[in-house]
Formats: structure tokens, sequence, C-alpha cells
């Protein structure tokens, strides 16, 4: 498997904390594309141990000092863990650069411009699954997926370059944007779809119980698919944009159609027709990306 930063390593040793499907996949991916990067993980012994014998990480540390001589860290773990590593990372005077996978990037940034981290990069992979966890890591997680970089254009440092030459490496298409544009839209294209899937699986199961399941279709089970998501994975993402998620909440049931539209009248009309281009663009989108 090689990746789009081609045969030669962006750097030597590459430390990843929090071992679980995103930390887990990029380890290997890593592994797979630069056979010589040392990869050294951080997580809890079980985690450790799972991550050794299945060939994920070379080596393994018990604390963020430990990661001092590698070139790169990545923090793969929930908003909250990540945090307090970047406090953590203040205190360890690492001289590493730092990225992190978190699905809000706001608060993540300005803590690393609290604590005075120079070269830490905020990142956030658009790949995932339902199931979390090592044991769903793969290598091909991150192909042909956007990495958004919070960075503008216009800017360039030996840490920016760094992150995104690794992301090219894992398969991803690095794209650039400011931690505010960075929230709102995962608002939009993340956060909100999450709600709605387990709200709408929540009502169904309800109203319908086991009965109304077996006869469902499709349709429910395509939408609902990331209703299966833990929603640990998701308290600290909901809170760190909670005014996003309200804004595009609004707008998402400020769409809705009336009582009255589902009748008659031009709203349902419109509604399908903007959806349908809407979503013709986005199957596009997607066609290129996998191209």
């Amino acid at each position: 498997m090689a990746g789009r930063a081609g045969v030669t390593p962006p750097c030597g040793v590459v430390g990843v904390v929090g071992l679980g499907l995103v930390g887990g996949s990029i380890a290997l991916r890593i592994r797979a594309t630069w056979p010589d990067v040392r990869v050294i993980g951080l997580d809890r012994r079980r985690v450790i141990q799972e991550a050794v014998r299945a060939g994920v990480i070379h080596d393994y540390g018990t604390v963020l000092g430990d990661l001092a001589d590698c070139d790169l860290v990545v923090l793969a773990t929930p908003v909250p863990a990540i945090l307090e590593l970047v406090e953590e990372a203040a205190g360890e005077h690492l001289g590493c650069v730092l990225t992190d996978v978190g699905s809000t990037k706001r608060v993540i940034v300005a803590a690393a411009a609290r604590a005075g981290l120079t070269r830490f990069v905020g990142g956030h992979p658009m790949a995932g699954a339902e199931q979390a966890g090592l044991a769903h890591a793969r290598a091909d997680l991150f192909e042909g997926r956007p990495w958004l970089v919070v960075g503008s254009d216009g800017d360039a440092s030996p840490a920016l370059d760094l992150v995104e030459r690794v992301v090219g490496g894992l398969g991803a298409e690095p794209l650039r944007m400011d931690a505010t544009a960075h929230d709102r839209l995962m608002a939009y294209v993340s956060h909100v779809p999450q709600l709605v899937a387990s709200a709408l699986m929540t009502v169904v199961g309800q109203r319908c119980g086991q009965a109304g399941l077996r006869a469902s279709g499709p349709a429910l089970r395509e939408m609902t698919r990331v209703a299966a998501s833990p929603v640990e994975a998701w308290h600290g993402t909901l809170a760190t944009n909670a005014d996003f998620v309200a804004e595009a909440l609004e707008a998402f049931v400020a769409r809705l159609p009336s009582a009255r539209a589902l009748g008659e009248g031009p709203e349902l009309g419109t509604l399908f027709a903007e959806a349908q281009r809407w979503r013709a663009e986005l199957v596009a989108i997607m066609a290129r990306g996998r191209a």
C-alpha cells in the first residue's frame, strides 16, 4: 500500500496517543506506507497489549513524556482528553509537532495557543465507522477522504507542512480550514446528522416496536446507520460545539414541511427538488474522491 506522499518518510518517529479506531488506523497506515517510520503508542495497558500483539505499533509508552523523541505526536482521543493532553504536553515541554483528530477545533486550538504550543496543528479526518476500538481499525480507513487541517491557505510552517505530508501518506486529502469555519461546517454535515439519526431511531423504536422494525425496509437502516455510535464519542464534541449545533438544528427543523404542505402546495415539491439537486452534488463529489 503506497500513500500519496510517496515512499520517502516525512519523519522518523511518530507517537499515537489513543489506539482506538482512528488512532489504530493511523498507526497501521503509517507502518504500511513507511515501514522505516517507528510508531510508538500510548493507551491503557489492555489496549497496548492488543496493539503489540497485532503489530499495530513498534513500541509503547506509559506517559506523554515517553514520546519526547518523536518527530510527530498525534492525539487521537475524544475531545475532553485532547484538551487535557494539550496541557500535559506543555508541561512536558515536548519539542515535536503535535496534531489531533478531534471533531471540534475552536476549543482545542485555543487551548494549544494558551499553553504556548507553537508547533501544534489542529486536524480532523472525515472518516470513521459505527464500531469503535482498535479491533475495527484498518489501514485504508482514510483512503480518499478529506482530512481537515486548521490553517489558512497563506500559512506556511514546517509543522503544517509535516502534518499535511503525513495526512497525504495516510491516503487522505488535506484541506485547510480555520477553526470557526470547521466547527460550523461540522455542525451541519456531521453533528446534526448524528442527532437526527439517533432521534429517528429512538422514535421509530418506541412507536413501532420490534414488529415495526421487522416490517421496515432499507431506507430506515440506511438513514440510521450512525445511530449505533457510542455516546461516549459524542459528549465532548457536542458540548464544545453547542452554539453551531443549535444553529444547524434550528435550520433543519425550519426546513421540515408543515402539515398543510404534505397534502398540497409547492412547499413539498420545492423541498424534494432541492434535496435531489444537493444529493446529486454530494454523490458526484464522493465519486470524484474515490477516483
